[in-house]
């Protein structure tokens, strides 16, 4: 008995080798529809850029991942050194050896150097889609900054030696870097960021000098940073605020700010995050002072929001591909749990929730880029892409929390152990990335405003309905969607004679529904390509699913043709 008992564990356990075999491997190459997503979006650098994702995706799942789980053990967490051996006062940020490591591997991707020009984000952001999927991986955030940063020191003439920032910051070596951050909140204020009481002093012998005190500052390390703060005192709310950059040496200095602790999050813990207490930091101005909420809000804040809807949706990709694989390979009840309807149902509600919110957000992206170049001639471009953003950074935190807890669930007790997966650390993770850069209410109430001041709603139709046009007319699913924009259109309408309060209520659904039709008729455009490209129908199978479970009148039918759809949905990574 005692040996018939010992085969059956080590069947079992052999299993649990094959699938961590199976998801250890490459996390481009085995996903067909990310590849031909990459390829829709860039039909002229492919061949080219295909190759390096096939490098970056290779080592996510074989040598990254590993890095960052053991990064994120209890014992390796960074830590703060206030004082060196003599006593002197150095505020140190202290990593373990693996964060190094797992730096290494992500800045040599090139994923920041993509953004050298403009034209670069979807090259870039295809790059942090793999990256996220070993989670935050105490970098993703940091290179979310940096490219903030980025984005804004390209954008303003005459700064100080910015030629070497841009070069540090874009340089591929972790090793040699600077790396960036971005401190705005404070502890009476963050989405308030009006109530921003750091103040900025000018020095006619030293320049602008910074004091006060950051309440949540993520990359405490980090090299630049992007602060706001009040260069008027006589100046309320977010007209008195400036945008500085704070080097974290100054003349060859230590400059003057001090690290009061560091934080203690439930997701993000490989990322060190502090409160700061500026005493007269050196910095430089970045722009006009006048300009500098707007510096942040249409630059920094806006590229983050982007950066963060695909970090969550990569980071919800390898929760499904961790419990498809797991699914695939556990047996109960003599079966593998694959053969079971309520698993295949809940894997198929996550890729194709996913597939659909990735196709809108790399759509999003090809627009970014298409802006940023002039090839865009839309004279509501940049009020629509706020839009999109706004949306999809909602959306995708919402569903990416979702998708990694009913990956966990798959795994049942397996699931909620550390050290067993990387699905607990991914699902803290995203629950940050959900609160970061805007709450739900927060986006929310934006995007209200910009429908009460800029009529973005109508915008919005305007480009949906333009885009009708790249689909065939012919086909019952373009018909279908069309009645819903329309009938969304008259939806609208009715929510504009609402009071203010019942606005504010109702801007919930309008959201919702705003960012499901976005998703759903970009995914059909990738759909109908893929299907005449490829003879694929693995994303017209998504689509149909999602459109049953978000957009369709009626309810679920759980018949053979209901099985039918999910099983092809899970047939194929």
């Amino acid at each position: 008995m005692d040996e018939l008992n010992d085969e059956v564990q080590q069947a079992a356990r052999i299993a649990l080798m094959e699938w961590q075999a199976d998801i250890s491997k490459n996390s481009y190459t085995r996903d067909n529809d990310l590849i031909h997503t990459v390829q829709f979006s860039l039909p002229n650098t492919f061949s080219t850029f295909n190759a390096e994702l096939e490098a970056f995706g290779d080592a996510v799942a074989s040598r990254l991942e590993p890095l960052v789980n053991e990064n994120n053990l209890s014992a390796n967490l960074p830590h703060l050194d206030e004082y060196d051996a003599l006593g002197e006062r150095i505020d140190k940020v202290k990593h373990h050896p693996s964060y190094i490591e797992a730096g290494d591997i992500i800045y040599a991707s090139r994923l920041l150097a993509k953004m050298a020009k403009p034209g670069g984000l979807v090259e870039c952001l295809s790059l942090l889609f793999l990256s996220s999927q070993a989670g935050e991986a105490g970098h993703n955030c940091p290179i979310a900054c940096s490219a903030g940063i980025i984005r804004v020191l390209q954008r303003v003439p005459d700064f100080p030696d910015k030629a070497f920032y841009l070069e540090k910051l874009l340089s591929p070596s972790f090793q040699t870097n600077f790396t960036g951050a971005q401190f705005l909140t404070e502890i009476q204020g963050g989405s308030d960021v009006g109530q921003n009481a750091v103040r900025a002093e000018h020095d006619q012998k030293e320049g602008w000098r910074i004091y006060g005190e950051k309440w949540f500052c993520s990359n405490a390390g980090a090299n630049l940073i992007f602060i706001t703060a009040r260069y008027d005192q006589t100046v309320q709310g977010t007209k008195g605020l400036g945008l500085f950059l704070v080097p974290a040496e100054w003349k060859g200095k230590k400059n003057h700010y001090r690290l009061r602790r560091l934080k203690d999050k439930i997701g993000t813990r490989s990322m060190a995050t502090g409160e700061i207490d500026f005493c007269g930091a050196h910095a430089i101005p970045v722009g006009s002072l006048e300009e500098g909420f707007h510096l942040v809000m249409d630059n920094v804040l806006h590229l983050s929001r982007l950066f963060n809807a695909f970090c969550v949706l990569g980071m919800a990709r390898r929760a499904y591909t961790i419990a498809r694989a797991y699914a695939k390979y556990r047996e109960a009840f003599a079966h593998p749990i694959l053969d079971y309807p309520l698993i295949r149902e809940n894997l198929a509600r996550i890729k194709a929730e996913n597939a659909a919110m990735l196709a809108a957000i790399f759509a999003t992206a090809r627009l970014q880029d298409q802006l940023d170049i002039g090839e865009w001639p839309n004279q509501d471009g940049k009020l629509l892409l706020r839009l999109l953003v706004n949306i999809q950074k909602y959306l995708t935190a919402l569903y990416s929390v979702e998708h990694i807890h009913h990956a966990l669930d798959v795994l049942a007790g397996n699931g909620t152990i550390e050290t067993f997966s990387s699905l607990p650390r991914l699902l803290r993770d995203c629950i940050v990335c959900e609160n970061w850069e805007g709450t739900h209410n927060i986006l929310r109430m934006q995007v209200l405003k910009d429908i009460l001041k800029y009529d973005i709603d109508q915008i919005y139709i305007t480009f949906m309905q333009g885009e009708f046009a790249k689909l065939d007319v012919t086909s019952k699913h373009t018909q279908l969607l069309a009645e819903k924009l329309n009938e969304f259109e008259r939806e609208l309408s009715q929510f504009r004679q609402l009071n203010p309060e019942l606005q504010s209520l109702n801007i919930q659904f309008i959201v919702d529904r705003m960012a499901i039709l976005y998703c759903a008729l970009m995914l059909l455009i990738e759909a109908q390509d893929q299907k005449e490209k490829n003879k694929s129908a693995s994303k017209l199978d998504c689509y149909q699913y999602f459109y049953i479970l978000h957009i369709a009148d009626k309810k679920i039918h759980y018949d053979q043709a209901y099985l039918d759809l999910i099983t092809r949905i899970i047939s194929t990574e």
